[in-house]
């Protein structure tokens, strides 16, 4: 596996609702076999809602597959999945995720995560964190 090690997806203040964007990818994972994902929610006041969209792209970037979601609401919280590139046995139909789950067994060369919000915020901050192996 090229690059093995920790990486953070995503470290950010949450304030004002933001829309669904793409946050900067982690390039050069050839060869990923599983990772481990810790998503970390200090949560201070206010907000409706936010959630974090582990993503894997097969095509440099072109297009991305949800593999993690973590759905956050008016609680601090710490949430894990591990994600491994040899669970799939069969073919199965791609869906991205609408709520809280995993897409086991596909793994590409990058990973990036997605983030939404709704509501306003004050003094949150969500961290995404992925040790790959």
């Amino acid at each position: 596996m090229d690059n093995a090690g920790v990486y953070s997806l995503a470290s950010l203040q949450i304030s004002a609702a933001r829309p669904l964007a793409l946050l900067t990818p982690i390039e050069d994972l050839d060869g990923i076999s599983s990772v481990s994902i810790e998503a970390s929610f200090a949560w201070g006041s206010g907000g409706s809602a936010c959630s974090a969209i582990v993503a894997t792209s097969f095509d440099e970037g072109t297009t991305w597959r949800h593999v993690a979601r973590f759905d956050f609401t008016t609680a601090t919280s710490v949430k894990i999945a591990n994600i491994q590139a040899t669970a799939a046995k069969a073919v199965g139909a791609y869906t991205d995720l609408s709520t809280e789950g995993v897409n086991d067994g596909a793994l590409g060369s990058q990973l990036a995560v997605y983030v939404v919000s709704t509501g306003t915020y004050a003094n949150t901050v969500l961290s995404v964190r992925a040790a790959v192996r």
